[in-house]
């Protein structure tokens, strides 16, 4: 069921969901929703009691977020803001008198260098960028992968059977169980170290638990003790990886 929850000038959209699985009360962002995911048994006073305690914390999220597909919905330009390897980079573009388009990461100044042909079409800067970038995080996603899968594979002694990367926004990752297959997102590279980790971890397990019981998470929190807090650092930046 979806309420609305009034923060001082903001109107914020909130759900709460009810699993019979769920250990605690959690609390996170889904896109611009709050989600609230509790076992059944809690009730709606422990809920608005949890609200009220972080009511600060939940209007300056959602005012971030609120902020941030605003600034999304134009080009992207000089001085945004992009994530990579868990850290923010700022945007330069220039352009250049050859007909291709270069993207150099300058990881001590933390720049992220666009170079775009002089002839461009306004219209085709951003989709042309947009192409560069995916192209980028793909490469450098699968790079990450190639070193970090057969690791976790060998620790957790979970074998898969394939591994491919696609462009996707909603899921960081998922996995065919029968078939031992697991897909990742490219934007993966956007992430920090140990969430990458989590992520892989967390897909290979479903190959032994292809739901979210107890037993899964508990063989997860095996190899990632601290999953629960980089899980709800996933959740509260899921709107971050969106380009």
């Amino acid at each position: 069921m979806q309420y609305i929850l009034k923060i001082k000038d903001l109107n914020i959209p909130f759900s709460i969901k009810n699993y019979k699985t769920s250990k605690s009360i959690k609390m996170y962002f889904k896109d611009d929703v709050l989600t609230i995911t509790k076992s059944p048994y809690v009730s709606k006073i422990e809920v608005d009691r949890l609200i009220k305690i972080n009511e600060q914390r939940i209007y300056e999220e959602y005012k971030k977020i609120k902020e941030t597909k605003e600034t999304k919905k134009g080009r992207w330009e000089t001085g945004q803001i992009i994530l990579y390897n868990g850290e923010e980079y700022i945007i330069y573009i220039s352009y250049h008198n050859k007909d291709i388009i270069s993207v150099r990461i300058e990881r001590e100044t933390k720049k992220f260098c666009i170079c775009l042909p002089e002839q461009i079409q306004k219209q085709e800067e951003e989709n042309n960028i947009k192409k560069a970038l995916r192209i980028l995080f793909k490469n450098n996603t699968e790079a990450v992968l190639q070193d970090r899968l057969p690791y976790w594979s060998k620790i957790t002694n979970i074998q898969y059977n394939s591994a491919k990367v696609r462009d996707a926004k909603t899921k960081y990752g998922s996995c065919i169980p029968t078939k031992k297959a697991l897909h990742f997102t490219s934007r993966l590279i956007m992430l920090p170290k140990e969430a990458i980790d989590a992520i892989i971890v967390h897909e290979l397990c479903h190959i032994i638990h292809p739901n979210h019981s107890k037993q899964f998470y508990k063989l997860v929190e095996k190899y990632i003790p601290n999953y629960m807090q980089i899980d709800e650092y996933l959740k509260r930046n899921s709107n971050l990886i969106i380009i």
